[in-house]
């Protein structure tokens, strides 16, 4: 059986909730204790985005083509795409003149939702960075950017007046506050989370995704006018090198994990001086790079 046709037979029993439009109810079997039974289970929702831009040559001449394609959780897209176009150094917020969604298909219409990306008359994207724009999946922030070293040239110095710093009492915390804030990976199990924080260890902010990478563009666009400063994320996942780039591009001086980091991400730390802590539980931590912003340890 292919995909289209366990699609078109797992829809029959898919109840989408509307009110949210990022979980879906399906009948499942669940198996215990020896025992099968029929129950109802909530999964999250997976459709794709595509990300346009239109660029304005004079003031009666534009052009609009497609950016990128990813998979995500259908929410908060506006910040998704503000995230994305502004982590991966296409441009800075300045130059955006408005972010609108403009689609509303559904896949089962062969269609996916769309979101514009109108830049400021006069500004320009360089075409050879928009080549390196390409297909993004839901585990794989830089799919289609064809060099690391233009991403590392993309990123901003480093700010040592702006780095966070915490007690490492409030780590622990930080991860529980992220737990009980992420209402939809509560309801199904599927999502991962991103959370911004300051010094006082509270959580400002939480978004969601079934994509690590699309969580926190969803996080830093919805909260872009509060950088650069003293902020840390903490990640619901593990730690890959397309999430410290981001957070990087966006100023973020520290980063907590429930999980853990790759080599690459503690490298891309280590340069950018951003502080590294993973494995984070009620007792204990790993410290990846440190730069001086813990205390009490």
């Amino acid at each position: 059986m292919g995909f289209t046709e366990i699609y078109q037979q797992t829809n029959k029993s898919v109840k989408r909730d509307e009110t949210l439009n990022n979980s879906v109810r399906i009948s499942i079997q669940q198996f215990s204790d020896q025992q099968t039974t029929m129950v109802s289970d909530s999964i999250a929702v997976e459709e794709p985005l595509e990300i346009w831009i239109k660029t304005y040559s004079s003031a009666n001449q534009s052009d609009t083509q497609r950016l990128v394609t990813t998979m995500r959780t259908p929410m908060d897209d506006e910040a998704l795409a503000r995230g994305w176009i502004l982590t991966t150094g296409l441009v800075v917020d300045s130059d955006i003149q408005s972010i609108d969604a403009t689609g509303t298909e559904r896949l089962k219409g062969q269609g996916s939702n769309q979101v514009l990306i109108t830049l400021r008359p006069g500004v320009t994207i360089n075409s050879r960075l928009l080549q390196r724009a390409d297909f993004v999946n839901s585990s794989c922030g830089v799919c289609g950017q064809q060099s690391i070293e233009f991403l590392l040239d993309s990123l901003p110095e480093n700010q040592a007046s702006q780095r966070v710093s915490l007690p490492v009492s409030q780590l622990y915390s930080l991860t529980e506050q992220l737990n009980q804030q992420q209402s939809l990976f509560l309801l199904t199990g599927g999502n991962h989370g991103a959370g911004l924080f300051d010094e006082t260890a509270l959580l400002l902010d939480v978004k969601e995704d079934v994509g690590r990478h699309n969580a926190l563009d969803k996080l830093i666009g919805a909260n872009i006018d509060r950088f650069p400063g003293k902020y840390g994320v903490v990640l619901s996942g593990r730690v890959s090198f397309e999430l410290v780039q981001k957070a990087a591009m966006a100023g973020i001086s520290m980063i907590l994990a429930i999980g853990a980091p790759t080599s690459l991400a503690v490298e891309l730390c280590k340069e950018c001086d951003i502080c590294l802590v993973g494995f984070v539980k009620e007792n204990s931590f790993n410290i990846y790079n440190e730069n001086r912003q813990l205390a009490q340890y």
